[in-house]
Formats: C-alpha cells, sequence, structure tokens
C-alpha cells in the first residue's frame, strides 16, 4: 500500500483541520474604549528541532522527487510545556450528508456555490498600461484533492477566561469550553499517480456571537471543502459555549490557540478514541505544517483573530488554581454540565471555609479530559494569514503586525453596521519597520453580515441606502464572492500559491465565478485597498499632525487651491471613543475609516491638492496610490498630474484605474463618475456607507515623466461640487514590474520563507 493510499484509509478519530474565527455580532452599536497599542516582546517559540521518530516518513519515507514538486517543511518540535507528551484523546464521527454534497442554507436561498471547474489559471490582458494585467484565476479551478467528509470532532474541554474589559482583559472569569467543531482534510489526490505533499497547512475558522441555537461553526464548510480540495486542512471551531457570556473574546483567542495545540499534540502523537484505539485525526501525524497556519473570523470571531495574533505573541494561560477558586465562588455554574467538579468541593464547616479535594478534581480533570489554555510556556504559532470577516472592534486592537492581515467590510452590514473592521484596517495599517507582511482592506458591497455562513437563521437588516438602490447580494451571490476573497487570500498568503498574487496586489480583474449570476466581470463589487510594508512603499502625505496640513513627509509643502472648506482629523487612540464616527464636513454623512485624513468640501469645478516632491526618485516603486471616500454626490472624478524635475507633465483620469469614486456598485461608464445615474440621484445628500479606499494608478501611465526625479503631484477635482476624504498618499510597489517584489508570506520575525507549498496538483 502506498503512503498516500495509506494516509486515506477511513479510521475512527478526530481529524486535524485550519481554524478560521467568526463570529456574529449582538449590541455592536455601543461604543467600547479603544487599546492602547500593545508591545509585546515575547521571545519567539523555538520553530524547528529534531522531529521525533513517530514524525519521520512512513513506507520506507524515500526521498526520490515526487511530481509535482512542492517545498516542504518541518513541524516543529513540541516545545518543552504543560502539553502532553502522548496521543489526544476524543470522538470524532463522519458528518452524513458532508460527503460531496451541496452546502446547506436557509431562508429559501440558493443551496450551492455552482463553481464553474476549470485548471483555475489567470488568463493575461495584453495591453500596453491599464489598471489590470490578468483575469484572477477562478478559485474553484485546478483542485487536486478529493475532500474527506467533514468530521465531528470533540477532543477535551479547555479551560479558559473571559473578561467584561476588552482592553486589558482584567478581572477575567475562569471557563470550560469544549473543543469541538468540524474538519476536512485532503483524502486522496485526483490524480493516483501524483503523490500529495508530505505535509498539509492549516486553516481555523472561528464564528461569533450569533444565536446559540444555530450550529454556526457547520455555516463554513463550502469554504473548507474547497480548501481541502486544493491540500489543506481546515477545522471550523464551536464557539456556541462561549457566546452567551463572551465580552471580550480572550477566550476565542484561547479558544483558537487551544485548538491548534492539541493539532501540534496530535500531529507529534496521534490520535485515539475513548476505547485506546486509533482515531479518525491519527492520519494526520505528522502531516500538519505547522510554518503554515491560517486563522479567520466572522464578526465576534474577527476580533478573536486580532486578540489571537496579540496573545499569540504572549500568551495568557490558565492554572490549576484558577479553575479551583473558580469552581469554589460558583459551585452551581459546573454542576450540571461538569457534576464531578462540583463533587470535589469540600462544603465549609465551622470556622474553616470550603475547599477542594485534590484528589477529586483530579479525577474530574481526567474525566472530563480538562486541560488547560497554555501560557508563556507554550509554542506561538507562525500563522501566515488572518483575515477578519465583518468583524467587530470593541478595543481598538493594536500591534496586529508580523501576519499578513485583511478586513473584509460588507457595505449592506447592518449588524456591525459602523464597519469596525475599517478601524482594524486603519489602526494597524502601517507595521513596524521589520515587518514585511501585507495588510488589506476589502469593501464588499451589496453584501450583508450574515450569508457568508450557511447555517444562520436569517439575515440581518442592511443598509437604508442599499435597500433604496437594490444593490444588495443574495445568499449565493454573496457566498461566490466571499469564497474566492477568503480562499484566494488563504491559498495565496498560507500556501504560497503565486498564481493569486496578481490579485492581491490588486493587480488582477476578478474571475466571472466570484461574481453575481450573468456578469463577466464585476469589480466594482469589490473594492480592495492595498498596504505594503515600509520597504515597498514610502508615504508621501497622510495628515497626522497639524504640520500636515502644510508640510508633506518629504518636506516639501502642500497646498490646498479653491476649496470652501479643508478640516483635518487625527486618527483617535486609547479611550477617545467619542471621535469614532468622524463627522464629514457640514454633517453630510460620516465616514467609518478612522485613518488620519483631510476633508475637503468645494462648490466651484477645479480645486486642488498640490504636493512639493522635492525631487524624489520613484525608482524601485510602481504604483502611486492615495485612499479616499466620497461623500458628495454619488461620485467623483479625480485628475492626477505628475510633473518631473525638467518640467514635464502628465495627467491621468483616476476613475481608469479604480472603482473607489463611485458609491455603488455600477461600473464605469455612462458619464460615471462624473455623472450621476439617475437611479441614485435622490440619494445625494443621505448618508452613504463611507471608507477610505485605495485609487492604485501606474506609473507608467504618467507617459514620458522622469519619475526618477519628481517634483509636483497635483489632485484636482473637475466636478462642478462635492465633499471628499483623503489621506495616505504614497508611492508603492505592487509587483506590477516585477511580482517577485512582493512575496506571499515571511517569518514571523520579517524574514523571507524560501520557497513555497503548492498544493494544487492542476495548475500553479
Amino acid at each position: 500500500m502506498s503512503r498516500l493510499q495509506n494516509f486515506a484509509q477511513p479510521r475512527t478519530g478526530n481529524i486535524d483541520v485550519l481554524a478560521f474565527s467568526i463570529g456574529d455580532c449582538t449590541d455592536c452599536y455601543q461604543e467600547f474604549s479603544m487599546i492602547q497599542r500593545i508591545k509585546l516582546h515575547a521571545p519567539r517559540a523555538c520553530l524547528f528541532g529534531v522531529l521525533l521518530a513517530a514524525l519521520a516518513g512512513c513506507d520506507g519515507g524515500d526521498d526520490k522527487p515526487r511530481q509535482p514538486q512542492a517545498t516542504t517543511f518541518e513541524t516543529p518540535a513540541l516545545q518543552a510545556s504543560n502539553l502532553p507528551q502522548e496521543p489526544v484523546t476524543g470522538t470524532v464521527a463522519a458528518v452524513p450528508g458532508t460527503d460531496n454534497t451541496p452546502p446547506q442554507t436557509s431562508g429559501g436561498e440558493a443551496t450551492a456555490i455552482a463553481p464553474q471547474r476549470s485548471e483555475g489559471e489567470a488568463a493575461p490582458i495584453a495591453k500596453a498600461v491599464t489598471r489590470f494585467t490578468e483575469i484572477a484565476p477562478d478559485e474553484n479551478g485546478g483542485a487536486g484533492f478529493k475532500s474527506s467528509t467533514a468530521y465531528a470532532y470533540d477532543l477535551g474541554n479547555l479551560v479558559a477566561q473571559m473578561s467584561d474589559d476588552s482592553v486589558a482583559f482584567t478581572s477575567p472569569i475562569t471557563i470550560i469550553t469544549p473543543i469541538k467543531g468540524w474538519v476536512r482534510y485532503p483524502e486522496n489526490t485526483i490524480d493516483p499517480a501524483v503523490a500529495a505533499p508530505d505535509k498539509y497547512p492549516v486553516v481555523i475558522f472561528e464564528h461569533g456571537n450569533h444565536n446559540n441555537a444555530d450550529p454556526s461553526y457547520q455555516g463554513y464548510d463550502y469554504l473548507a471543502k474547497d480548501l481541502a480540495e486544493h491540500g489543506y486542512v481546515v477545522l471550523s471551531i464551536d464557539a456556541n459555549a462561549i457566546n452567551p457570556n463572551d465580552k471580550s473574546s480572550q477566550s476565542r483567542a484561547q479558544l483558537i490557540l487551544g485548538t491548534l495545540d492539541r493539532m501540534r499534540q496530535i500531529d507529534g502523537f496521534g490520535q485515539i478514541d475513548l476505547g485506546g484505539n486509533s482515531g479518525k485525526l491519527d492520519p494526520l501525524k505528522g502531516k500538519l505544517d505547522f510554518t503554515r497556519v491560517g486563522i479567520m473570523g466572522h464578526s465576534r470571531g474577527g476580533q478573536a483573530v486580532a486578540n489571537t495574533i496579540v496573545f499569540n505573541k504572549t500568551r495568557r494561560g490558565v492554572k490549576d488554581a484558577d479553575l479551583k477558586s473558580a469552581l469554589l465562588a460558583k459551585p452551581n455554574s459546573y454542576a450540571t454540565s461538569y457534576p464531578d467538579l462540583a463533587a470535589a468541593i469540600i462544603p465549609a464547616a465551622t470556622g474553616k471555609p470550603a475547599t477542594i479535594d485534590d484528589a477529586k478534581f483530579a479525577a474530574a480533570v481526567t474525566k472530563y479530559n480538562i486541560f488547560n489554555a497554555q501560557g508563556s510556556e507554550a509554542s506561538s504559532y507562525d500563522f501566515k494569514a488572518a483575515f477578519m470577516l465583518a468583524p467587530t472592534d470593541f478595543a481598538g486592537v493594536t500591534g496586529l503586525d508580523h501576519v499578513p492581515l485583511a478586513s473584509l467590510l460588507p457595505s449592506c452590514d447592518g449588524d456591525v453596521s459602523n464597519l469596525q473592521g475599517a478601524r482594524a484596517f486603519d489602526h494597524n495599517r502601517f507595521g513596524p519597520l521589520d515587518d514585511t507582511t501585507p495588510r488589506y482592506q476589502i469593501l464588499h458591497r451589496g453584501a450583508n453580515h450574515n450569508f457568508y455562513n450557511t447555517v444562520w437563521s436569517a439575515r440581518d437588516s442592511i443598509q437604508n441606502t442599499c435597500k433604496f438602490t437594490r444593490s444588495y447580494l443574495n445568499a449565493e451571490e454573496q457566498r461566490r464572492g466571499g469564497l474566492f476573497i477568503i480562499n484566494s487570500f488563504m491559498r495565496y498568503h498560507v500556501g504560497g500559491e503565486q498564481k493569486f498574487a496578481s490579485y492581491w496586489n490588486g493587480l488582477a480583474q476578478l474571475p466571472k465565478p466570484a461574481c453575481p449570476f450573468g456578469k463577466a466581470s464585476c469589480d466594482e463589487r469589490i473594492v480592495l485597498t492595498v498596504q505594503k510594508d515600509a520597504a515597498r512603499s514610502k508615504l508621501i502625505q497622510r495628515f497626522d499632525d497639524t504640520g500636515s496640513m502644510t508640510q508633506n513627509k518629504l518636506g516639501g509643502a502642500v497646498t490646498f487651491g479653491s476649496f470652501d472648506k479643508t478640516q483635518r482629523y487625527g486618527m483617535p487612540s486609547g479611550g477617545d471613543t467619542a471621535k469614532w464616527e468622524l463627522p464629514l464636513l457640514d454633517g453630510f454623512g460620516d465616514i467609518k475609516s478612522l485613518a488620519d485624513h483631510v476633508e475637503l468640501a468645494w462648490t466651484k469645478d477645479g480645486p486642488t491638492i498640490t504636493n512639493d516632491l522635492a525631487g524624489i526618485s520613484a525608482e524601485g516603486f510602481d504604483s502611486l496610490t492615495f485612499r479616499i471616500a466620497v461623500a458628495q454626490p454619488v461620485g467623483q472624478e479625480v485628475l492626477v498630474t505628475l510633473t518631473d524635475g525638467k518640467g514635464k507633465s502628465a495627467t491621468v483620469t483616476a476613475s481608469e484605474f479604480t472603482d473607489a469614486l463611485y458609491n455603488f456598485p455600477r461600473p464605469k461608464g455612462d458619464g460615471r463618475p462624473m455623472v450621476d445615474h439617475p437611479a441614485d440621484t435622490p440619494l445625494i445628500g443621505d448618508t452613504f456607507v463611507n471608507v477610505l479606499s485605495m485609487v492604485a494608478i501606474p506609473l507608467k501611465a504618467f507617459d514620458s515623466i522622469d519619475t526618477t526625479n519628481l517634483k509636483e503631484l497635483k489632485l484636482a477635482f473637475p466636478k462642478e461640487w462635492g465633499k471628499v476624504a483623503i489621506t495616505d498618499i504614497e508611492l508603492q510597489n505592487l509587483g506590477r514590474d516585477n511580482p517577485e517584489l512582493a512575496p506571499a508570506t515571511a517569518a514571523t520575525d520579517g524574514s523571507p520563507i524560501e520557497g513555497t507549498f503548492t498544493p494544487t496538483l492542476a495548475g500553479k
């Protein structure tokens, strides 16, 4: 029997999978104090070591090349910690109806994503200087594996802590939460003649605080199945035990890390069922690549992703003493689910307080398979991707660095209606100088909060402007876009699949399967903002202090011409919650982005912002980018002029390179964005969903300009009146000329990873 065939044999037990943190939100409209930037400098955990003999190759472990050749990575050895050096005990059962069946849904919506299978390759666009260099690959195409059925796993019970304080996590409350959920993994290759890679990347999903009667963790199975078909192990965590009292998402972060701890233990020692027999997850022993881990969370699960990144640096642990104290304080909280724990209490006697019978306590811990959230003694994880899906951000979490970070904002979100994910992006868009990882903001126009999950019980409320324009998507259409965005992000950053590089550098058009039905392209639906690291970007202006209204980051002068009003807004931090909703000038709407910016209003066409570029060279950069939010009317145009040191100028029409200049999902055409669509004009003066989104113009579009000696940049607004917000004017290297200058992954210490994982066997 071959290694692949042996791996694919059905067994009993639990399975390791990529875990995503996903969560709905309740009471998302209240304001919370913002967290101070957390500066944690914990020593990095040892990531590599001598592999245990149990992790060595099987069936002879030959070193002969395999096709296609894929770079493999050593799994980090278990660091000396409290993790048991033995197999994980747990139960795993196949979920009926999940063997290559369409995902379930609710609300009478369509029941399948209906992917169009293809080889999944990018299609080049043969033009000189255009917005797009290619059409992105069909994310569904080129699947190399058959996915396993979904398996319901139960790997014991984790002692974690939650807190009402989402900033400093003071006064923690100790709880117990099961390590449960669904997992999928690559079962076998579609072509039996092709061997699978030695190790598989891991992705984790975590849902949020939705109706606890709904098994929300099951609602991402369409994402998990697709990833498994492309060579990833995927875990979707059940966090319903946390939801009733979850305030800070500290416990959610501990649940993600605790699940990974269990999986690391399985990778080292295997998994057994309650009878001591080899379990269904035991085939994953030695198969999990912990140098390639991705996490994704929805709503409060998105906030959990942020906390997981922070806690991964200096982990917050729980001790037996914490559980004992909680047991003594509130014994009735444990009596129903864990009666043997409650029975370990020795009642108070005259002159003596209640105590714990240590022998009974230990027996109960064994019976219920209880283990503690690990502290700083445990290993940290090498996260290669963190995706926040319609997240909450109650505390303004900072310190989300050294991990490629994406925040998706559904424009019709009526639950997290203030689009708190924009805050998360803004607070973390600029990392430390040694951080080589990019940040992304994705505005998904027409998407609501719930439909990314197939089992949430009902559509959430939607924004009023979405109701008026009827621009909102149905469940299947929304998930088609979500599948491409989420899974291509994981495959690019976790798996290093370079065929998605152009899309995540803002250079590729969306493929048809990611669009609503009947649309060949739909780039107006998904507006991508990219912020590269310090080595691949050079700030010109971001309006971050009072002096920035007269001088830019290059030391050159900034001048404003013919505006009626200009107003700078600084980015709130710490406990400054009053400015979390920043008003646009004269009360026309508000802006959900918190980034420092300038707001501009005019009543006569032609006002300008001019930046003296001080003769800088754009060598090493390929694009001029800035972020803009259009407040009034529905659309705006920007004429961008570069002038070089010899006085030669070139002007580019910005709308040729972006969909960010029109507020609704209508493509450029029929005069847009200079002419508002007749159906949209009744909304002029209304409150739009405003976020600062990127405009990226190739430097080559400025024909015949000497970009090694730039004198001046001018932004002009030709519409007869309007209101906009502007920030983050900069040069960036988006990989237009050399994609290799924008690597997909980096080590957590900032150094590049050598090689890429190639799980998809058809296509590269």
